[in-house]
């Protein structure tokens, strides 16, 4: 398997993207909250009267992006860092919870 599929909620025009700026839907789809649950997605889409729409993204595509976001990142200051450290260690401990 050369990439990953994943699957995000289209209703109309527009994509699901969670609760970002009290907004829970998005025009852009590559905004829109990326599921690897098809289930989940599912779920969703009953919910939301949307449909659950398939994508794939290869790694070679992944690595480019990591790489790209990585210079970007150690270019933020240091405030900035540490707060996006800080929120992913308590993602990752919610995660096992």
């Amino acid at each position: 398997m050369d990439s990953i599929r994943y699957y995000i909620v289209q209703v109309d025009n527009r994509y699901y993207q969670g609760e970002i700026d009290l907004l829970t839907f998005t025009d852009d789809e590559e905004q829109a909250f990326a599921f690897t649950d098809i289930v989940v997605a599912n779920q969703l889409a009953n919910e939301v009267n949307g449909i659950v729409l398939t994508r794939e993204v290869s790694y070679q595509e992944l690595e480019d992006l990591s790489e790209h976001y990585l210079v970007e990142y150690e270019a933020m200051p240091k405030e900035e860092r540490d707060a996006i450290g800080s929120f992913c260690r308590e993602l990752s401990i919610g995660m096992f919870e």
